[in-house]
């Protein structure tokens, strides 16, 4: 007889959100089909088999001790937006973003990963596809869109960033891009049409309105009858019916379009086979103007076309083998107007609406005596840049399969480079300001300053900078039962030059870091993970160059443990911690700090003696990189299949924070205390939370729903940074330390009376007060003598508001998908974050006056005395006591806005099929729609960089996907 024999096949089923499932196939003799049992893919809310990107090593999400957040491609590339960095608000628990400057294609949000860990503004370090990105890693991130990218990993703790060393303490975002896929060639097309609009317009008054508000501010400053504006000239603005002499210009409706057209195409290409596998992708956006030009003879207004392209190629050589090649870069060409898209925008609400314009009869510029440059002039009178931006990256490695020595042992070597150049051709060219004189009865110009009409000329300027990287890294992975161990050890060498040209700041910088990790884990319920980078730089001297950064974390999956497998409703119980330390090497230092800076150059006090020796910067050779200790404890909670809460706690400090000892140094030490080396004695700390909470859930076969939201808060605190000890009689003896960085002080307005102003002489004469900047008028500020000493100057300056960061960051997002329609939303906002303001649209002194829509309710002793809103204090021609710094003009920047939608539609496969394609997906989004704020006016919104700054941009968008 023979013996039966039976065959077992385990396949694996690994889906993002679907349970990992393992199906055996059976057969009972040799030849013949196998049978498979009854297999069911059971979705996972809870996402433990995504693989979770840390840089330079990977973990399923069951695995990470740490904290980590993470977002796919996919989700990014429901933003209709420009710049990557404009898709990440909100979508990354953990992450603060702050959109400061809002130009089309150039705008830029600044990112910090659970605030800041020392008294700064750093980023974090961005790593694309394991090569760290040192050096304007902002940009960088810029230079990628979003269909090329797999997913985006935000690392918050110390066990994640201790293995970067000195690049670490700032946060890490992890890019990874995507790769080819074996199978027959994938092609997938996308094209967006994208209309663009402001969010938020400065008010604009007209000539009438705009004389009043003059003549009220010369009233205001004593100048009695003698108006700027006469009744007669009042009344033609106001009657309109004589343009010429009495004009009415809205200059922001004569240069702004209401909408300006982006459009894109994506083209991604997938294919492989058993030896290669390859991705391809190639974005081509175009954004055209916002302004309205009529120069003729050349087009001066703004126009971008940005082209992305990548390539990631994965080899198999032979057995032991494997082969990576990535390919990437970026070309961007800019046509700008010659004074540049941002000034141009600031100088629209320069010139008053009583100025004829923007030509005189015959055809010259017209400007003011107080404006040297008229927005017509600069638009289009001045010429043109084109601006040639051209970013390449390439990596290229082999991975060694060490499994002969080892099972699970491989061996990776890589080399990047990334160079970046600008080439400028500037196309110039001046031009002749005229003014009107001062008769308002008759139309006559004189010529301004010695500006001349010329013709156009060209000159050019470039700029570059390069990163060489060189990485080795030994890893190791295995599966023993139930126990599962894995570890890496590298080496990292990089050579950066920047594009400073200065001396000693155009030399190369130099790093070199290495770093061990090794993970545990037992039967799914145990996890530990031990990290230490060691890693240093040239910037310090030898004996301060290197430090280390160890760390471990560990996780326990009470879930799993078998006293738990009778709760149903508990589908996911782990606890996390961390401990350890992360460096930062960007610490504001002059380049070389440990070395003294003395030159030498030509000339001297004594002609004959030809040389001049300077003695600057005094080195410190015991500086270093600084070093924070990080604290992180979390726990992971699944309930019913469907709901997932995480919770973070966190607390960094400082306590070798790179700051200025000038405040412990006498002055007749004989060093300028400007020149005194920096030490490492600081102390710096940040702690916070974070709460995320996803719902999913599976009504029927057709109907999907899911919610989430996101709670972040953090507060910083400067314990000691040197600070220099103000007199007793101040207030606030102190205005950095004990407070959190960027924090502003002013004058704090008294409300006690009810308004806050001085409503009459005789308030004034009983307040007892002095002021110290100036004398006050009826109808200004009223501030608090915090000191007591009956005189108002900086000794009474307060606190205002929490400082540079909000402390508070939150977002609510879902969607909806049935059959064949797919919905998602995106709220996100931001708390407990204010800035004070002031200049030109916040104040109305500048130039001619330009006044914001607070201006228009003005202290008056009419308003006042008819119980009217009472918006702004009296107005005024030119600096009074009102404009300082003061919590009057303290903004509450707290918003919350609806940031994205997206609507799409799966046509049918009939459909698709009349074309040749697979898929075919139409689509309609939008980008911050709608904000709801609490900033004094709506002149500008919460995020940007002010009145004259371009105001974020509101996006509709109508796209179409086809697949191949």
């Amino acid at each position: 007889m023979r013996a039966k024999l039976t065959t077992h096949i385990i396949l694996t089923f690994t889906i993002v959100s679907i349970a990992s499932q393992e199906a055996t196939l059976q057969a009972q003799q040799r030849g013949t089909i196998p049978i498979a049992t009854d297999t069911t893919l059971q979705r996972d809310a809870h996402y433990r088999d995504e693989i979770i990107q840390l840089g330079y090593s990977t973990q399923l999400r069951r695995e990470v001790t740490g904290a980590v957040s993470t977002v796919s491609g996919e989700t990014l590339e429901r933003s209709p937006v420009a710049n990557l960095t404009q898709t990440l608000a909100g979508r990354l628990a953990g992450l603060t973003t702050m959109e400061t400057f809002s130009e089309l294609s150039r705008a830029n949000t600044n990112l910090f990963v659970r605030g800041i860990s020392s008294a700064r503004q750093n980023g974090p370090l961005v790593i694309i596809d394991g090569i760290i990105c040192s050096y304007n890693s902002n940009q960088t991130l810029e230079y990628i869109s979003a269909s090329e990218i797999e997913s985006i990993s935000i690392l918050k703790d110390a066990s994640t960033q201790a293995l970067y060393g000195i690049q670490g303490a700032n946060g890490i975002i992890v890019v990874t891009t995507k790769r080819g896929q074996k199978g027959n060639l994938k092609v997938n097309v996308r094209m967006d049409q994208s209309f663009q609009q402001v969010t938020t317009k400065p008010t604009f008054y007209n000539s009438a309105d705009y004389a009043t508000m003059r003549n009220q501010a010369a009233f205001n400053d004593g100048l009695g009858d003698h108006y700027l504006f006469s009744e007669k000239q009042i009344a033609g603005y106001r009657s309109g019916t004589d343009k010429q002499l009495f004009p009415n210009n809205n200059w922001y409706e004569q240069y702004m379009k209401d909408v300006a057209f982006m459009q894109r195409v994506a083209v991604n290409l997938s294919a492989g086979n058993d030896r290669v596998q390859f991705f391809s992708n190639i974005n081509v956006m175009h954004q055209g103007g916002q302004f309205k030009t009529d120069q003729t003879k050349y087009n001066p207004n703004a126009n971008n076309v940005w082209v992305n392209y990548r390539t990631n190629l994965d080899m198999t050589l032979n057995k032991y083998i494997k082969g990576f090649l990535r390919l990437s870069g970026n070309i961007k060409r800019e046509r700008t107007p010659g004074s540049g898209n941002a000034t141009i925008y600031g100088s629209i609400f320069q010139m008053p609406p009583t100025t004829y314009g923007p030509l005189t009869p015959d055809g010259n510029v017209i400007t003011t005596e107080r404006i040297g440059a008229p927005t017509y002039g600069m638009l289009n009178r001045s010429g043109y840049y084109r601006h040639t931006v051209t970013n390449i990256s390439s990596q290229a490695g082999l991975e060694v399969d060490l499994g002969f020595l080892t099972k699970g042992l491989s061996l990776t070597g890589t080399f990047a480079y990334q160079t970046n150049a600008v080439g400028s051709l500037a196309t110039r060219q001046n031009y002749e300001r005229w003014i009107r004189t001062d008769d308002p009865d008759t139309l006559v110009f004189v010529k301004k300053g010695g500006d001349n009409n010329t013709p156009l000329a060209y000159s050019k300027s470039s700029s570059y900078y390069y990163h060489l990287t060189y990485n080795a890294m030994l890893n190791y992975k295995r599966q023993f039962n139930k126990h599962s161990i894995s570890g890496l050890g590298y080496m990292f060498y990089q050579n950066l030059t920047k594009a400073d040209v200065s001396s000693p700041a155009l030399l190369p910088y130099n790093r070199v870091s290495s770093g061990a990790e090794v993970a545990y884990a037992y039967d799914n319920r145990y996890f530990i993970k031990l990290d230490a980078g060691y890693s240093g730089s040239e910037q310090y001297a030898r004996n301060s160059r290197y430090i280390a950064t160890p760390a471990i974390s560990a996780g326990w999956e009470l879930s799993n443990e078998h006293f738990m497998k009778g709760l149903s409703w508990l589908s996911q119980l782990k606890v996390r911690a961390s401990w350890g330390k992360t460096g930062n090497d960007q610490s504001g230092l002059a380049r070389f700090a440990y070395l003294d800076n003395v030159t030498m150059s030509g000339g001297g006090p004594i002609g004959y003696l030809q040389y001049l020796v300077k003695e600057n910067q005094v080195g410190n050779p015991s500086i270093q990189a600084e070093i924070s200790t990080k604290q992180n404890a979390g726990i992971d909670l699944g309930l019913f299949h469907a709901l997932t809460i995480t919770l973070d706690v966190f607390k960094e400090r400082m306590e070798n924070m790179v700051v200025g000892a000038s405040s412990k140094i006498p002055l007749y030490q004989g060093i300028p205390l400007d020149n005194y080396p920096q030490t490492n004695s600081g102390i710096f700390e940040n702690k916070g939370y974070e709460i995320t909470a996803n719902y999913i859930k599976n009504i029927n076969r057709h109907l999907t729903i899911s919610l989430g939201a996101m709670l972040s808060y953090q507060k910083n605190t400067i314990i000691s940074w040197n600070e220099a000890v103000r007199t007793a009689d101040y207030a606030y003896v102190k205005r950095e330390e004990g407070y959190s960085f960027g924090q502003e002080f002013g004058y704090l307005v008294d409300y006690r009376n009810g308004n806050g102003f001085f409503n009459s002489k005789d308030e004034i004469e009983k307040s007892g007060l002095t002021y110290g900047m100036g004398t006050p008028r009826v109808g200004d500020l009223k501030y608090r003598d915090l000191n007591g000493d009956n005189i108002i100057d900086d000794r009474d300056k307060g606190p205002i508001g929490n400082g540079m960061l909000p402390r508070t960051t939150y977002a609510i997002n879902g969607g909806m998908r049935y059959k064949a329609f797919d919905l998602s939303f995106l709220f996100q906002g931001v708390g407990e974050f204010s800035s004070i303001y002031g200049g030109q649209g916040v104040y109305e002194t500048d130039y001619d006056g330009v006044f914001g829509a607070l201006h228009a309710n003005a202290w008056t002793q009419e308003r006042y005395d008819n119980h009217q809103v009472i918006s702004y204090p009296a107005l005024s021609l030119q600096k009074t006591v009102n404009h300082e710094a003061n919590d009057f003009f303290s903004y509450n920047r707290s918003y919350i806005r609806l940031k994205n939608v997206e609507l799409s539609y799966v046509l049918p496969a009939s459909v698709a099929r009349r074309i040749a394609a697979d898929k075919i997906r139409i689509l309609i989004s939008g980008q911050n729609l709608l904000t709801w704020h609490h900033m004094k006016s709506g002149d500008f919104g919460p995020e940007g960089g002010g009145y004259t700054s371009f105001p974020v941009y509101k996006v509709y968008n109508v796209g179409v996907s086809v697949g191949f």
